[in-house]
């Protein structure tokens, strides 16, 4: 597929895309002004202006990573922590029971954790190919945060402490006992938080470094 390059700054995007994901100008608009055949005469105009970077659109950047972060945070506090977006990720775990139910117990078991983490992955995916930045980058952190939801229910496996949907066997003991880690359940629990929360952390790296990277487009556009 042919990449459109940039012709303020030669970075390549893709093709649908109308703003430079590197330095977020309009890729429609020429880069130098059309040549004017020299029988037409113009009068003299001020020099058009590359199109700003919002101030706004910088500190939103900025006052989202901080509501992500203090959002994260609650998984170190409260212990087995549901958080509201976990009502939406349960609905696609249990879309995944559903719509995998007949490739055999095991498969059927894990699809819930399959859908939680293919929804976020998918949608990402989309958004990064559209070169959406703020989309893939919200969809990276709520695919690290439904890591975090799954690893509150796998280090449930031999308490069984939380309440399930409609009852029946608990999807963790079950996949734990069958790949014989029931007895590392502790640790398969913090693995898999360790994997979500790098994953909420580069998301949350890349949204500060484009919300400092605007802020510095905009202070150097005003000198």
């Amino acid at each position: 597929m042919e990449k459109k390059k940039c012709l303020y700054c030669g970075q390549e995007n893709f093709p649908e895309s109308e703003i430079c994901w590197a330095c977020y100008k309009d890729l429609r608009a020429p880069a130098a002004p059309l040549p004017i055949p020299k029988e037409t005469v113009v009068p003299a105009a001020d020099p058009v202006e590359a199109p700003q970077v919002s101030a706004w659109g910088a500190a939103g950047r900025l006052t989202l990573v901080l509501g992500l972060a203090l959002f994260y945070s609650r998984w170190w506090f409260v212990d087995n922590y549901f958080s509201p977006l976990d009502h939406i990720n349960l609905a696609f775990h249990e879309a995944g029971h559903i719509f995998l139910g007949f490739f055999g117990e095991f498969i059927k078991t894990a699809a819930g954790t399959i859908f939680q983490l293919l929804f976020p992955a998918v949608c990402g995916f989309h958004l990064w190919r559209r070169s959406s930045r703020l989309g893939w980058q919200l969809c990276l952190f709520w695919f690290g945060e439904n890591l975090l939801n799954i690893s509150v229910y796998a280090g449930d496996a031999i308490n069984q402490a939380l309440p399930l949907v409609g009852g029946g066997v608990h999807d963790w003991t079950y996949l734990l006992t069958e790949m014989g880690l029931i007895a590392h359940t502790r640790g398969t629990a913090k693995t898999i938080f360790a994997a979500g929360s790098v994953v909420i952390f580069y998301s949350l790296y890349s949204l500060g470094r484009d919300g400092l990277s605007m802020l510095s487009s905009r202070a150097q556009a005003g000198r």
